[in-house]
């Protein structure tokens, strides 16, 4: 099997070719004007980020009826950003997501996303983001890491940037990811008939926002 490939998916991920040339390019991006290998990620400061429901916000979108735009939010988030102390030091970030936390705005379709069609929370309480490497890329900085959601463990990219600290856009970072890759809204049996699932759209984005 090709490294670069997740079972199941027909798109590339992280796999150490890829992996390889993106450190490759990294390196290139970070030689000029810089003493140590993670000056750019200062506007972070040196102590960890601790990620709590008070400086984190996390909303999704995803496409309804084709044209229509349904969007959430996780209201319980934490997890923590370990900042490099030194070049001999690795970045790392953990988040978890409480996944009863989710809010549309409508109750009865936030009950159906917490259920057992969709995110199941009863069984699954937690979706989990760990990822041990970030690379500075000429358009964005990647953070590539373990995704769970349902039980169900894929590699995702995060596509993050700094923004100003001043104004509060601390850390942004979006990724957008296939729902059925992880089961979520995938109708077995006579549910398949179902038109409430016809109508979602398989892409979700998901946007995360962290201040101080």
């Amino acid at each position: 099997m090709d490294p670069g490939q997740v079972p199941g998916s027909s798109r590339p991920t992280t796999g150490p070719a890829r992996a390889g040339r993106r450190r490759a390019a990294a390196r290139d991006g970070a030689a000029a004007g810089s003493d140590g290998r993670w000056d750019w990620l200062a506007p972070l400061g040196a102590a960890p980020i601790r990620l709590t429901p008070d400086n984190v916000i996390v909303t999704m979108s995803v496409r309804w009826l084709g044209g229509l735009v349904v969007r959430g939010r996780f209201t319980d988030v934490r997890g923590a950003i370990h900042v490099p102390a030194d070049d001999d030091d690795c970045p790392a970030v953990t988040v978890e997501i409480r996944a009863d936390s989710v809010r549309t705005g409508i109750s009865l379709r936030d009950r159906h996303l917490r259920g057992p069609q969709f995110l199941d929370a009863a069984h699954h309480p937690l979706i989990t983001f760990r990822g041990g490497d970030v690379m500075r890329l000429p358009t964005h900085i990647a953070v590539p890491g373990s995704l769970t959601i349902r039980g169900v463990t894929r590699t995702e990219e995060l596509r993050c940037s700094i923004g100003d600290v001043a104004s509060r856009g601390y850390l942004a970072a979006d990724v957008t990811l296939r729902r059925r890759a992880y089961g979520v809204g995938v109708p077995r049996g006579l549910r398949r008939l179902d038109p409430l699932f016809v109508v979602i759209g398989d892409e979700v984005r998901i946007s995360i926002r962290v201040t101080r």
